[in-house]
């Protein structure tokens, strides 16, 4: 029996979590009838929520760049760079300038492009933000219009260089001058430019900006824009764009002002397939978004079924249509796809879409945001931390469903831990800004601390003495305070008993207890096996501190050492320092002067090349 074809046609945030969930759904219920193609104009996957962080560079573009093929390996989806330009529904054939593809069942996510609204000129001398092309020309842009005005005779022409048009006031508006209005101070510290000479508007033809938030969110967006220094010109239309100027409407005043810089964020519509696709039923005035019924398929062709952006579907008890944002992505995602394959299966769809929203937040810079969101039916204005931490938070959860804990160590580590000039909602406090020889002498202390202990192991017997048995006899027993005594200022003793007390009920009582009665003290040769164990493994762990190789599993070692002993019979006072310099060189302790420097790039070459570990994401880039 020939397989049914399904094809995802748009890699964006819809059409790669449907291809996921069916080839999770697939793999599960063991389908071997079906097959998945998921087709993109581009090879890689594309954040596109993130775009003005690149635009201002906040983050490096490989950030929002997810490569499918990375995204799809060891999974049963065959991932297709082409762009379609034609449809024929009635066939069910796809027409693309590399080849033609037939399906059974297709899942338009095409997605949306940049719509000007016939304003003269703004197509040709504008710049959009609704791609990573797009994300990357502007940034080099923008640096390019700092770097070019410092020797800049002509004031006017300076002056156009360093004025700055962001048009369209809903989110991806505001993101974007909130973000060009923290890095223009950057740019000015860069280039010796004053930041009075830097101008930057964002332009509205409604009342108000980002109108599906309540006026409390909104306000305190206004509020903070005006702080950063951005001018909003709302109920005003633009009217033309030349290559160095722009030309607008207030009322009946129109304005003309020299700028080198118009970014166009003032809305979208259909993809150019979607707009051909008049057959799929196209609901008026919704700028190539489908109309579909309960089950997300095309109302016109119910062979079609429409995800993300496309969708045209007012859910009972509501008057709107589901909105264009990700997470009707997200909800949308797994009722697709399980309706596809109940259909392949001989079977009626099974699930309606019935998505609940927990509403938007918006970044203006990357240290403030305002959100309004929650449980369903029970939103509220959310501080500018929460909403920061929320946002994160949501991110994160995307990744690691895209591409697993790889890429959420990665978008992790780009927004707090090598951010730069304090760009980030925690400011610069978890950067990595110092340099990282200062931490070498300490991680050689470290490692000549435990090859000491070894040593100390050695010569006290612990290779052919029970140790072990008596020191644990004695734990059963009334614990000696002295253990947990420590001198602090001007030689005063103190006695932690209340922790005394705690260690003991802990070793009397927990798992912990078990273990060392069943798997230490259950023989000689299990004790002996035990303290042979302790003495190489510190004698190997300060050898690997010392060495700077595998630090990250030696420090770890450090770390649970210290809480072993904490929890049989406490930790000097003395050496409460050890789990510290373990954590502090979980991360960075093998980066600099040591093995690790050489070897561990050999070896994530080596492991990410494993189909196991590729097809789990079980590596980091």
């Amino acid at each position: 029996m020939a397989k049914k074809n399904i094809v995802i046609l748009g890699a964006g945030y819809a059409g790669i979590l449907v291809a996921k969930k069916l080839a999770k759904k697939i793999k599960k219920q063991r389908i071997d009838d079906v097959e998945v193609t998921i087709i993109d104009k581009n090879p890689f996957h594309t954040m596109l929520t993130e775009l003005h962080e690149v635009a201002a560079c906040r983050v490096d573009e490989s950030s929002i760049r997810i490569d499918l093929r990375k995204v799809f390996q060891g999974r049963e989806v065959n991932v297709v760079m082409d762009t379609i330009v034609d449809a024929d529904y009635d066939a069910k054939r796809l027409t693309g300038k590399r080849g033609t593809y037939s399906y059974d069942y297709l899942v338009m996510a095409s997605g949306c492009k940049t719509t000007y609204f016939g304003v003269k000129g703004a197509e040709e001398h504008s710049f959009p933000l609704w791609s990573y092309g797009d994300a990357v020309r502007l940034r080099d842009h923008i640096h390019a219009m700092f770097q070019g005005a410092v020797s800049q005779t002509d004031p006017e022409r300076r002056k156009a260089m360093l004025t700055f048009y962001i048009i369209g006031g809903g989110f991806t508006g505001v993101e974007m001058a909130g973000e060009l209005a923290e890095y223009a101070p950057v740019l000015c510290q860069k280039f010796g430019i004053d930041r009075e000479e830097v101008r930057i508007y964002t332009v509205d033809a409604l009342e108000k900006i980002m109108t599906v938030l309540p006026d409390k969110a909104r306000d305190r967006a206004m509020r903070r824009l005006e702080k950063m220094g951005v001018q909003v010109l709302l109920k005003t239309n633009i009217t033309g764009v030349t290559k160095d100027s722009i030309e607008y409407a207030c009322g009946d005043d129109t304005r003309a002002d020299a700028t080198c810089t118009v970014i166009w964020a003032a809305g979208t519509q259909g993809s150019d397939i979607a707009q051909k696709s008049e057959a799929l039923g196209h609901e008026p005035r919704t700028r190539g978004r489908v109309r579909t019924d309960k089950h997300l398929r095309s109302v016109a062709h119910p062979s079609v079924y429409v995800a993300g952006d496309n969708i045209f579907y007012i859910p009972e008890g509501e008057t709107v249509s589901v909105p264009q944002m990700v997470e009707n992505c997200e909800h949308c995602a797994p009722v697709i796809a399980a309706n596809i394959l109940d259909e392949a299966g001989g079977s009626q769809p099974s699930r309606e879409y019935k998505p609940k929203f927990h509403g938007a937040m918006v970044c203006i810079g990357g240290r403030y945001g305002t959100s309004y969101g929650g449980l369903p039916g029970k939103f509220f204005v959310q501080p500018s931390f929460f909403a920061m931490l929320a946002k994160h938070f949501i991110n994160v959860v995307y990744f690691v469903q895209v591409l697993g804990i790889n890429k959420a160590l990665s978008y992790i580590t780009n927004e707090f831990f090598t951010i730069r000039n304090k760009r980030s909602f925690l400011g610069g406090h978890f950067s990595n800004r110092g340099p990282l020889f200062f931490i070498v002498p300490l991680r050689l202390f470290l490692g000549s601390f435990f090859f000491y202990y070894a040593y100390r192991r050695f010569t006290l017997g612990w290779l052919d003495t029970n140790i072990l048995g008596p020191y644990f006899e004695s734990l059963r027993g009334v614990f000696r305070p002295s253990l947990f005594e420590f001198e602090l200022f001007n030689q005063l003793r103190f006695s932690l008993f209340i922790l005394n007390d705690y260690v003991h009920m802990w070793f009397q009582t927990t798992p912990f207890s078990w273990f060392v009665e069943t798997f230490v003290l259950a023989s000689e040769s299990h004790i002996m096996f035990w303290q042979w164990a302790i003495v190489i493994t510190t004698l190997l762990v300060g050898l690997a501190l010392i060495a700077g190789w595998f630090t990250t599993l030696a420090s770890l070692y450090v770390i649970l050492y210290s809480a072993v002993y904490v929890l049989s019979s406490g930790l000097h006072f003395a050496n409460m320092w050890l789990p510290f310099a373990g954590i502090a060189f979980m991360v960075i302790g093998g980066r600099v002067l040591s093995f690790d420097y050489y070897f561990m790039p050999w070896l994530k070459k080596k492991w990410k090349n494993c189909p196991l570990v590729r097809k789990w994401y079980l590596y980091i880039d």
